[in-house]
C-alpha cells in the first residue's frame, strides 16, 4: 500500500503533519488557567473510538480504503489538575482502521496514537485521510530512469524538468538530482538519468493501471510587469512500467498543451518578513515563493494542496522581501480543465541548535498560506495567521534555553497578533549527537484547540535537551485535535521555535 499521510505526516518539512470533524472550540485565553479544561471527571466513563479511511484521487478512480491501526499504539492518558497526575487508559488498533479505548472517565484526554497526541473532550475521532493517487508502491531501492526526447524549447538557464504521473500520484524535481542535464540551447535531451527512489513520491509506474510518466519543461520567463518567474511550457508524455530496482528508459517527443491561463498576484512579502523576529528573536530569513497548480477538487481536503509537481507556475525572483505586483504570468496547462486551481505561498525561516562543540542542527520553518488560486489573484497575498505570543515552557519564557524544567513540562502561549488561530500544533524535538553533528528528532506532535498542553509521560527523559515548534493555525471549519488529517481551504500556518530546554 502507498505509504499513507497518516504515517509519514506532511511531505514538506519535518514538522508534519502533507490532511474535519467537529466545531472548532474557541481558544482559552492565556491568561486563565487551563487545568479545568484538562481534568477529568470521576463519573461518567466513555469508550473513545476512531475510524481511519484513506481515499485515493486518482484519474482511474477514486478508491477508499481502511488505514491498517493494527500496530499502532494507542492510550488514552487523562490529567488530575489538582496533581498534575496523568492516568494511562489502554486501547488498541485495528486492521479495518478503527481504535477504541475503553471506560475512559469524561472530560479532556490526551489521545495517544503511535507519538502523536489529540487533546479533546471528544470521544469521536476522524482518522483518516485524502491522497493524490492511486493506492500504489514507494520506490525503497535505487531504480534509475534515462530519458532521451526531443521537442523541447531551446533549454536556458533557470529552466528546470518537473517529472509527475496524475494517476500514481508520483511527483518531483529531477534537476537535482539528474546527470546528463541539457546545455543552454539545446532543444532535445541524450541520456538525462536520475534515480527514480529520490523523488519526493516515488510511487512505483505501471502503465497496465494507466499510470503515465510525464516530464515537464518549467520555462524561465518574465511576466507583464517584468517579473521573472518558471512557467509549466513543454511536457513529455510516455508509458513505463517499473520494477524496482531494474532500471528503465523513457523516450519521446515534448509537446505544447494547448490550453493556456495567466496567473498574477499582489505579493506582500514585507508582511511576511515582518513575523520574523516573532518566529524566534534570532530567526534567519531563507526564502520566499508562491507555487501555483491544479488539483482534483477532492483533494482540497487533502494533506497538502500543493506538495509538488505539476506546477503550472513557480515564482521565486529573488532573496529580497520587497513587495511584487506581478501582473499577468502565462503558462501552458496540460492538467485536466475541470481541476480546481491552487496556490501556497511561504515564507521561510531557520534557527540553529548545537550540543556542546558539536557542529548545529539547522531547523527549517515557515509562514504559509494555501488558497484557491483566485483568491490569490483577487486580494493582496499575505499571512492569514501569525506566530502565537509570548510562548512559555511552564512559566519562564520558551526563547530562552532553560534547565531544570521537569519530565512533567507545559507549553503555553498567547494568540497570535495577526488573523484567528482555529487550532494549534506543537511538536517536540530531541536533540542528540553523531559523528560530531547536532541531530533532532521529533518525538512528540500534539493538536489542540488550548493555548496550552501538558507533556505526558515519558515524552521528556531525563538528562536529555529538547526544543518545541508550536503552529498556529487558521483553518475554519475542522479541528486538527479530532480529525488530524484533515484540510481546508483557506488556510494558513505559522511557527515559533523555541529556545532549547532539559528537565
Amino acid at each position: 500500500m502507498n505509504m499513507s499521510l497518516i504515517s509519514v505526516g506532511l511531505l514538506v518539512g519535518m514538522a508534519g503533519v502533507g490532511c474535519g470533524g467537529l466545531d472548532e472550540a474557541e481558544a482559552v485565553d492565556s491568561t486563565v488557567s487551563t487545568d479545568t479544561a484538562s481534568e477529568s471527571s470521576q463519573g461518567l466513563s466513555t469508550q473513545v473510538t476512531g475510524t481511519s479511511p484513506v481515499t485515493f484521487v486518482a484519474t482511474s478512480g477514486n478508491e477508499t480504503k481502511p488505514y491498517n491501526q493494527s500496530s499502532t499504539w494507542v492510550v488514552a492518558y487523562t490529567r488530575d489538575s489538582s496533581t498534575g497526575t496523568f492516568t494511562a487508559y489502554p486501547g488498541t488498533g485495528a486492521a479495518d482502521g478503527t481504535i477504541s479505548v475503553p471506560n475512559v472517565p469524561s472530560g479532556r484526554i490526551y489521545l495517544k496514537l503511535g507519538s502523536r497526541y489529540l487533546v479533546s473532550t471528544s470521544r469521536t475521532f476522524d482518522l483518516g485521510s485524502t491522497e493524490w493517487g492511486r493506492d500504489g508502491t514507494f520506490v525503497s531501492q535505487p531504480t534509475s530512469v534515462t530519458v532521451s526526447a526531443t521537442g523541447m524549447s531551446p533549454w536556458q538557464p533557470g529552466d528546470f524538468l518537473d517529472m509527475y504521473s496524475l494517476n500514481a500520484g508520483a511527483f518531483g524535481y529531477v534537476d537535482p538530482i539528474a546527470t546528463g542535464r541539457p546545455w543552454t540551447g539545446a532543444t532535445s535531451l541524450s541520456g538525462l538519468s536520475f534515480d527514480y527512489a529520490n523523488l519526493l513520491n516515488p510511487v512505483l509506474l505501471d502503465s497496465g493501471l494507466g499510470d503515465v510518466f510525464s516530464l515537464a519543461q518549467m520555462r524561465w520567463q518574465t511576466s507583464a510587469n517584468g517579473v521573472p518567474y518558471r512557467g509549466m511550457h513543454k511536457v513529455l508524455d510516455a508509458s513505463v512500467t517499473q520494477v524496482q530496482g531494474q532500471p528503465a528508459t523513457v523516450s519521446g517527443t515534448f509537446t505544447q498543451p494547448a490550453a493556456t491561463g495567466t496567473f498574477s498576484v499582489d505579493w506582500r512579502r514585507s508582511a511576511f518578513e515582518a513575523m520574523r523576529t516573532q518566529v524566534n528573536p534570532g530567526a534567519v530569513s531563507t526564502y520566499n515563493e508562491i507555487w501555483m497548480s491544479a488539483r482534483p477538487a477532492e483533494l482540497g481536503s487533502a494533506l497538502a494542496s500543493i506538495s509538488g509537481p505539476p506546477l503550472l507556475v513557480k515564482l521565486n525572483p529573488d532573496a529580497q522581501r520587497t513587495d511584487i505586483v506581478t501582473g499577468n504570468m502565462t503558462y501552458n496547462n496540460p492538467l485536466p480543465a475541470s481541476w480546481q486551481k491552487v496556490a501556497f505561498a511561504a515564507a521561510g525561516f531557520t534557527k540553529s541548535y548545537a550540543l556542546g562543540t558539536a557542529t548545529p542542527f539547522t531547523m527549517s520553518v515557515d509562514i504559509r498560506v494555501d488558497q484557491e488560486a483566485g483568491a490569490f489573484s483577487a486580494a493582496p497575498v499575505e499571512p492569514l495567521v501569525g506566530p502565537v505570543q509570548a510562548p512559555k515552557v511552564n512559566t519562564r519564557g520558551a526563547f530562552q534555553n532553560l534547565t531544570g524544567v521537569g519530565t512533567d513540562a507545559s507549553l503555553r502561549w498567547s494568540k497570535p497578533l495577526v488573523g484567528t488561530a482555529t487550532n494549534y500544533v506543537v511538536n517536540i524535538f530531541r536533540l542528540g549527537t553523531n559523528n560530531g553533528a547536532t541531530t533532532a528528532t521529533r518525538v512528540a506532535v500534539l493538536h489542540t484547540d488550548l493555548q496550552s498542553v501538558y507533556l505526558p509521560p515519558d515524552v521528556l527523559q531525563a538528562g536529555q535537551t529538547y526544543f518545541a515548534e508550536i503552529q498556529s493555525w487558521h483553518q475554519p471549519g475542522s479541528s486538527l485535535a479530532t480529525s488530524p488529517f484533515m484540510r481546508s481551504l483557506p488556510r494558513g500556518r505559522a511557527s515559533v521555535l523555541t529556545g532549547m530546554f532539559s528537565p
